[in-house]
């Protein structure tokens, strides 16, 4: 048993290679996470995986789940179609102390997880493929969050140790399969059960239009202001916010929706654009638009939309009900028009809401 020192703030990234190499070569490594220590093993590979069992002598009919590099991975590569709940709980956290059970692209249950320990982080990028990554200990025994609290036959089980110190949290990960309705916490760890219902309760709501500096933002402060003046049991259970499908990040609101706002009592002069991205669409419970040439590309580009998306003006009355027009570039009265549209149709979401 070997056994290297890795500074978490001063990565030495020939030992980050070092360990990735142990590993292509059917290794095993002691590794660090932000909760405890465990021991990686390449996933996949039948002879590591005995090898890991064998070390932890853990029961047979236990998995191992995978540890990736990036959530992009559990994302696009490795879990099937989520609900907007469990794409908020990798947005809130992961990288981090969560492990997901869900199923796999072909309906199998796999439990994933992304540790945020910029050591491992490293190894897996270096090594590009999952690990296993169960908790250095034996079966049933305390984990350890330091390498000196690592059984004895543990370490000399294995190939290489990687120390960098005592792992942050100290404590497990939380473990919650998304395969239950709603959700089953397995083992309540660094996230509370609590974390996860609050994250389960607060539904989000996006509104989208062009260019997310007239239409959309006036939708987002509209609601936003009813929900914590006139709804207030609403404020919990909705975060509300807004995207533009051609929006040029970071630029500022029109000065005649500034201005149309203050009138409101809103200041929105530190609201800045944001465009649209694919995990905006998976993460929402409801997406409303402002015409449905909007509602038709989030469509196309995602079709597990399908059901989330409405255009505002369905929530306008029967001989009012089309697309609310881009004001763009026209006069104030102009934009006066369209915030009573906005206005009108926010409304009556709130009363369905």
């Amino acid at each position: 048993m070997e056994s290297v020192y890795i500074d978490p703030k001063a990565v030495d990234f020939s030992l980050v290679k070092r360990a990735a190499e142990t590993l292509e070569r059917e290794g095993t490594v002691i590794v660090p996470t932000e909760t405890v220590y465990g021991i990686a093993g390449l996933a996949g590979n039948k002879k590591v995986e005995e090898k890991l069992y064998a070390i932890k002598k853990r029961p047979r009919n236990k998995p191992f789940s995978l540890a990736l590099a990036g959530i992009e991975d559990a994302v696009y590569k490795y879990f099937a179609p989520l609900s907007p709940f469990g794409y908020r709980l990798i947005e809130n956290f992961c990288p981090g102390p969560l492990t997901i059970i869900y199923y796999d692209k072909k309906y199998e249950n796999i439990g994933v997880r992304v540790p945020s320990h910029e050591v491992t982080r490293q190894i897996l990028k270096e090594l590009a493929r999952p690990l296993y990554l169960p908790s250095a200990n034996l079966s049933g025994a305390e984990d350890a969050a330091g390498v000196d609290e690592i059984e004895t036959e543990v370490k000399e089980a294995v190939d290489l140790v990687v120390d960098s110190g005592r792992c942050g949290y100290a404590k497990s990960s939380t473990i919650i399969d998304l395969t239950a309705s709603p959700f089953k916490i397995l083992r309540e760890g660094v996230v509370s059960q609590r974390d996860v219902v609050d994250v389960f309760v607060k539904k989000r709501i996006i509104f989208v239009c062009t260019g997310n500096s007239c239409r959309s933002p006036l939708a987002e402060f509209l609601l936003k202001k009813y929900i914590s003046e006139d709804e207030a049991y609403l404020k919990d259970r909705y975060e509300v916010v807004s995207a533009g499908l051609s929006a040029l990040e970071g630029a500022e609101p029109a000065p005649e929706i500034l201005e149309i706002l203050d009138k409101e009592g809103i200041d929105a002069r530190s609201f800045r654009s944001s465009r649209l991205n694919n995990f905006d669409i998976l993460s929402s419970d409801f997406i409303i638009t402002m015409e449905d040439f909007q509602s038709e590309y989030i469509l196309r580009s995602e079709p597990t939309a399908e059901g989330r998306v409405f255009c505002l003006k369905k929530f306008l009355p029967p001989d009012l009900e089309k697309d609310i027009p881009d004001p763009i570039g026209k006069e104030l009265d102009y934009y006066r028009r369209v915030y009573n549209m906005i206005k009108s149709g926010v409304s009556e979401l709130v009363e369905w809401l």
